[in-house]
């Protein structure tokens, strides 16, 4: 194998240079360091490819060799890559799920909110209150990256979409999607609405509401979303613009989370997408 990547053989998990790898349960130290770990065949191959920083990586034989031409591409100077033998490795919480192969990154910083907005014409954000649960968080930004959503912003009661649960069932699409944690949610509505006219559309179920097949959703907006348990609070529904529902079965009222983004979000696309045309020219027809 080439010189370029910087093999490090360790023969066990008891080996310290791999110390944060062995139970991945180090949530409070890896916010605090800004890093996070990913794991995973596909989310480390994206990881790979994303401008994100990478620290280290444990590896069996078998990844190694399928992922070396991708770590050798990498920016990073003598890019640790820690390989461990593949029965060592079973010893990690999760093997089944992390399958022998595990990064550390930084976590990454996103550019001003109001920056984003301004530079983005009828963007589209996500906002979640509450929303605690991480398979949910990591669903809904695969959704965004999905339906081509211009960033998420997350209340502190939101689940933090770098852990690795979320950021597996993100499938790698969180290295790529903004991401903003801010105290409260109400602030920053108005702090968009002031600088870019953008609305915010809560996901309610109670009247007043329209259905959401007849909401206005042109131009800018935010998609809020709030736990399943409560929903959205009085504070936030009262800094929205607008509350919609999707349209159920009568004998039916409720969605999961994940799959209430994910209608809203194919809504304001499709929409989007049937948005006329600019005219073709004479001179570029055929």
């Amino acid at each position: 194998m080439s010189l370029s990547v910087n093999v490090i053989p360790v023969a066990g998990l008891d080996d310290p240079r791999v110390a944060p790898f062995r139970s991945m349960r180090r949530v409070e130290a890896l916010r605090q360091d800004a890093t996070f770990i990913c794991e995973g065949g596909r989310v480390v191959r994206q990881l790979l490819k994303s401008a994100l920083t990478i620290h280290s990586l444990l590896v069996d034989e078998k990844w190694l060799a399928e992922m070396h031409d991708d770590i050798a591409a990498r920016p990073e100077r003598d890019l640790p890559v820690y390989v461990c033998p593949k029965a060592a490795l079973q010893e990690i919480i999760g093997f089944t799920v992390h399958q022998g192969v595990m990064a550390i990154a930084d976590t990454p910083q996103p550019p001003p909110l109001l920056d984003v907005a301004r530079a983005t014409p009828n963007h589209v954000f996500v906002a979640l209150e509450g929303v605690s649960g991480a398979e949910n968080v990591g669903a809904l930004v695969r959704t965004c990256a999905a339906f081509g959503a211009t960033g998420l912003i997350l209340d502190q009661a939101s689940h933090d979409p770098f852990v690795r649960r979320a950021a597996r069932v993100s499938m790698g699409a969180i290295f790529q999607l903004p991401v903003w944690k801010v105290p409260r949610l109400a602030p920053v509505f108005a702090e968009l609405r002031a600088a870019c006219g953008t609305r915010a559309v809560a996901a309610h179920l109670y009247e007043p509401v329209v259905d959401l097949d007849r909401a206005d959703l042109s131009g800018s907006v935010v998609i809020v979303l709030g736990s399943e348990a409560v929903g959205l609070t009085d504070d936030v529904l009262d800094a929205c613009d607008l509350r919609a529902k999707i349209p159920m079965d009568e004998n039916w009222g409720c969605l999961n989370v994940g799959t209430a983004g994910a209608v809203f979000l194919w809504e304001v696309a499709k929409r989007r997408r049937a948005a006329p045309a600019a005219p073709i020219s004479s001179s570029s027809a055929p």
